[in-house]
């Protein structure tokens, strides 16, 4: 189980930081991925650390 969260957050990783490097146009959904990705990087890093 727990090395599926830690897949399924270098997949939300992967997919936050495409969209955030990718995106042009619309500045709100930038920063909410940006603040997303962010998340998933504290998160993974705590599942790391921790668990």
């Amino acid at each position: 189980m727990l090395i599926a969260y830690k897949i399924f957050l270098l997949s939300i990783i992967i997919i936050t930081f495409i969209g955030t490097v990718g995106e042009r146009k619309d500045e709100n959904l930038r920063n909410n991925m940006t603040a997303i990705c962010i998340a998933s990087m504290i998160s993974f890093l705590i599942a790391v650390l921790l668990l």
